[in-house]
């Protein structure tokens, strides 16, 4: 009897482990704190591209092939210097609604170049400012981006 209750529990706890790995909470609870590092404030991603610069002196420089708006695929350059990463996450939410937070995988082209693609919706309300987080997950180090649309 003694054996089959702990055989339940062992599973018991082996399921409770792999829903708990599978939602992300350990892998959240594991994961490190992530620095981010502003972009220049004059900077406008309608206009050219966009750098921040990390404490470390490396610098990730974001570019979107232009012209584009809000409700059609979005080509994203960054060139990245130095990092590890065989691919970089773009993580996008706005700022003045909620509209969930987007996240796109950034692969690497070349040294130091990564590319993806990205489609944000239409905001009904009129403008909507959008925050652009693009993340290096080795170094836990991202740059941070800010984009009207």
């Amino acid at each position: 009897m003694l054996k089959k209750v702990l055989v339940f529990v062992v599973l018991i706890l082996v399921a409770l482990g792999i829903f708990l790995f599978q939602s992300g909470k350990i892998y959240h609870f594991l994961q490190k704190d992530i620095t981010f590092y502003e972009a220049q404030t004059e900077c406008d991603l309608h206009i050219n591209s966009c750098e921040a610069v990390l404490k470390d002196g490396r610098s990730i420089i974001f570019d979107i092939d232009k012209p584009f708006k809000a409700g059609e695929e979005m080509n994203f350059s960054i060139q990245a210097g130095d990092f590890k990463d065989n691919e970089l996450l773009a993580q996008i939410y706005g700022l003045n609604m909620n509209m969930g937070i987007f996240e796109y995988s950034l692969a690497k082209t070349g040294e130091n170049n990564f590319q993806g693609k990205a489609l944000l919706p239409t905001c009904m309300s009129g403008k909507m400012n959008w925050k652009i987080n693009i993340i290096s997950k080795k170094d836990n180090v991202g740059a941070s981006f800010m984009l009207e649309l």
